[in-house]
This record gives structure tokens, C-alpha cells and sequence, in this order.
């Protein structure tokens, strides 16, 4: 069995670094301007499920291959139960010629989060939001109706549509909320794109949309993912440089003024930095990585193991920000291992 990963996911700062720096002007196929379309970003746990030939079932975290035994919040169980529902998707990939499938989702609703809207769903539901060929083609499969033709039929499998937004306030016509950026454009000119999405960022952590539409649910939305979507930029490799999250106040690991910025954001000290890092997202992240059912709980044997994540996390995902603050992992490990230490274990002890 083969491991195949969904991207890293990183902001809207670190595409511009990227574009701007890479040694391959390849990146943007000769295209600086990239159309995007987005979709919710729902709070729960990364999932996929490889579909093989004979009916091979292969279930995924975003870290790893999981099994009934060894699970993510119950994902495999559920999907490994009845194989005979992803039968059908199985047979469709291969009379299309296609050497297998893998179908990427979240898996969320009680018991995986808190304080959103899917956490508040009647059960646990796998809402898809791209499909991946396991061939050499490169390509990536995000649309809606193409994904919804893939896994239609299966219980308790959603498609996340594209986010849309009302073309005046009053109207029912709505139109996809999408922007196009030309990351070779100046600060100036990329920050009132930026602005116009923390806009949408702020109404759907307002409210998210696709649980309301979907389930009648209100509730707290996370953010949104933006999708390259222009003619050039349409390949899986594509996406994994090109795509970009944004999420809301609740929910940022990292304590940035805005949803989506141009630039990294900078602490003025060592102390600045580590409480800028350590938001309450990235800790609660940490602790139901460590879990051993993959939900939020909090165990005091469990404390090394959630020291070394959020340690290593912060480490991978704030090389930017260490850069704009003129400070190294090293200055600042041992601040954020002291700080995460106790965060966990206070939160332990109050159970």
C-alpha cells in the first residue's frame, strides 16, 4: 500500500514568496495571472480513500495509511464496513481506463472538533472536495458535478460545492465568489485582493454556508480554500503550488491581523513571537493529533508526544515569519516547548 498525500495547504503570503523567489519560472506556466475559485474549509479531519482494482479499499489520514485498528476518528471503520458502497465508484474509474482513484475529503462532525458548524452535524459525514487519478496524467478533479457523478449514491458522503456569494444584498441571484491574482503585481495592488477575500472570510465564519445549505445547521464557519481554476493552472501539480487557504479569527494558527496577508506577519520579540504561534487552534490541532482516536481529548502520558508536534509544527509552518521577525527555531524552541508544555497540561489536569 502507497501513501499518497494531499498538499500542504499554506497562506496567501507564501504563494506570493513562492512565485516570487522559485528558481522554475515554470510555476506559473507562463501566466502570472491565476483565476481562483474557493470552497468552505470545513473543520474536521483530513481523510482519503485509495479505490484499487478487485475491489481494494485503502484508507488515509493526512499523515498516513489507516486501518480499523489504527484509526483517525473512526474514518476507516466507517469506511471499510460496507466496501460494497465504493463498489460502484471502483468499477466507474475502471471503465474509464483508469488505474485506480483516490478521493480526498474532511471528516467531520461529532466528536472530531468544536465550536463550528459541522461539529454540530447529527453524525459524522466524508465531504469531498477533489478526486485524484492514480495514473501519470496529472490530473486533478475538483468540480462539483464531476464529483458528485463519482461517489453519488454512497450514505453519508457530501461534494463541497464552490462558494457563492449574492450579487447585491436583496438578490437571490449568486454568482462563484473567485479572483484573479497576478502574483507578479506590487504589495499595493495585492492587498486590495487580499481584502476583498478576508471579507469572505469574515462572512463565512459568520455563518458557514455549506452547513446551513446542506444541513440546516448555523453555526461557525473555519475559512475558505482558493482553487487555481485559469486554463494554465489546472494539473495536480499546479494546485499543490498554487492553492491557498485563509482562515478566520477562531481558527488561524498563527496570529496574523488578517485572514490573508502579502506578507508574513512580524513580532517585535522572542515572547511576541511564541504567543503569535501558539494560537489556540494550533495547540487544540496538536492535541488531537496525539489522541489515539484522533479526537480532542487531552492525556497527561501523552504530553511528550504533543510537546515534538507542535514543536516540529510551528518549526515547518512559521519559516517565514521566524525570517520577518529576525529570529531563528533554535532562539525560539525551547520557549514554544515550555509554553505548549503547559498548555497541555493544565488543560489535562482540569479534566
Amino acid at each position: 500500500m502507497t501513501f499518497i498525500p494531499w498538499p500542504e495547504i499554506e497562506g496567501f503570503h507564501n504563494i506570493r514568496k513562492f512565485t516570487a523567489a522559485s528558481a522554475h519560472p515554470e510555476i506559473l506556466n507562463g501566466q502570472s495571472i491565476v483565476n481562483y475559485r474557493c470552497k468552505v474549509k470545513l473543520h474536521g479531519t483530513n481523510a482519503a480513500i485509495q479505490l484499487h482494482e478487485k475491489g481494494e479499499i485503502v484508507c488515509q489520514s493526512r499523515e498516513s495509511i489507516l486501518t480499523p485498528e489504527k484509526d483517525n476518528a473512526g474514518f476507516a471503520r466507517w469506511a471499510l464496513t460496507d466496501k460494497e458502497k465504493w463498489f460502484r465508484a471502483v468499477d466507474k474509474a475502471y471503465v474509464a481506463g483508469l488505474p485506480g482513484i483516490i478521493i480526498f475529503g474532511e471528516w467531520c462532525g461529532p466528536g472530531i472538533q468544536k465550536g463550528v458548524a459541522v461539529a454540530n452535524l447529527p453524525k459524522k459525514c466524508f465531504a469531498v472536495f477533489a478526486a485524484r487519478p492514480m495514473d501519470e496524467s496529472g490530473k486533478l478533479i475538483v468540480e462539483p458535478e464531476e464529483l458528485r457523478d463519482l461517489v453519488k449514491g454512497i450514505p453519508d458522503v457530501y461534494v463541497l460545492d464552490w462558494y457563492t456569494r449574492t450579487v447585491a444584498h436583496g438578490s437571490d441571484t449568486r454568482v462563484y465568489a473567485q479572483v484573479n491574482v497576478d502574483w507578479s503585481a506590487s504589495a499595493e495592488e495585492l492587498t486590495k485582493i487580499t481584502e476583498t477575500i478576508n471579507g469572505w472570510v469574515a462572512e463565512v465564519e459568520a455563518s458557514d454556508p455549506w452547513t446551513k445549505e446542506v444541513f440546516g445547521i448555523e453555526g461557525t464557519g473555519e475559512g475558505l480554500v482558493f482553487y487555481p481554476r485559469s486554463t494554465e493552472h489546472l494539473t495536480y501539480t499546479d494546485f499543490s503550488n498554487l492553492v491557498f487557504k485563509a482562515k478566520g479569527e477562531k481558527h488561524k494558527n498563527i496570529a496574523t491581523a488578517k485572514p490573508a496577508q502579502v506578507d508574513a506577519s512580524t513580532a517585535a520579540s522572542l515572547d511576541a513571537f511564541v504567543t503569535m504561534v501558539l494560537t489556540e487552534a494550533r495547540l487544540e490541532q496538536g492535541a488531537t493529533k496525539v489522541s489515539a482516536d484522533g479526537a480532542l481529548t487531552y492525556d497527561m502520558k501523552n504530553t511528550g508526544k504533543f510537546v515534538s508536534w507542535v514543536s516540529a509544527d510551528v518549526e515547518k509552518e512559521t519559516q517565514d515569519e521566524l525570517a520577518a521577525s529576525g529570529l531563528t527555531f533554535k532562539q525560539v524552541q525551547k520557549a514554544v516547548s515550555d509554553k505548549a508544555r503547559a498548555w497541555y497540561l493544565a488543560k489535562a489536569k482540569s479534566l
